[in-house]
């Protein structure tokens, strides 16, 4: 089945063909299940520093910039999901990352089109839209967060919109981010990594 890239923008896809599996999906060129190796050299991926879980480190994130990985387009940076140990590098989950800096509606709007495209790419899209405060924990910023289950998988596409002062305080900014996770991976997610 033919790849379907996610932009952000907008799907160039050919409207005669669906997508179901996580695996039909990519983002930038990089699908879930894949070598990194065929994006990058191992001596970078093994420089990047690696981000784990608090109560289990069966898998680790990495993050590279479009100036360290030249093949990216559509977002400024990437967040890979690898499993520990994994020599090959298998690609368990993707997060293609925007920033909306003082454009909030900006991201909504594009968030809209991301999620719209992906409506007209399923067979069956059932869209779960919700937010998300993060407890309160950084003031008044909030998530607005659309899900969509696909087979082996999970799409995820949202936009963070941070309280000001957090963003003050932390150097952060908005964001879009778009989502692609294996089933295993999300297992493991909601079962080990903080319990």
């Amino acid at each position: 089945m033919k790849k379907v890239l996610i932009f952000i923008s907008i799907f160039f896809l050919n409207s005669s063909v669906l997508a179901d599996n996580i695996k039909d999906f990519d983002i930038d060129g990089i699908s879930i299940g894949e070598s990194l190796l065929k994006h990058t050299s191992q001596n970078l991926i093994n420089s990047k520093t690696k981000s784990y879980y608090p109560n289990n480190n069966k898998y680790y994130m990495i993050e590279f910039n479009s100036n360290e990985l030249k093949f990216l387009e559509t977002y400024s940076h990437i967040g890979i999901h690898l499993k520990k140990d994994d020599k090959k590098f298998l690609v368990a989950s993707i997060k293609g990352i925007l920033p909306y800096k003082k454009n909030f509606e900006a991201c909504l709007d594009q968030k809209k089109i991301i999620v719209e495209s992906i409506k007209e790419t399923l067979s069956n899209p059932k869209e779960q839209k919700y937010t998300n405060d993060y407890d309160n924990l950084y003031g008044m910023s909030k998530a607005y967060i659309s899900d969509f289950k696909v087979k082996d998988g999970f799409i995820r596409i949202w936009c963070t919109n941070w309280d000001k002062k957090i963003e003050n305080e932390n150097g952060w900014e908005d964001t879009l981010n778009v989502d692609l996770s294996n089933q295993v991976f999300l297992d493991w997610l909601n079962t080990e990594a903080y319990k």
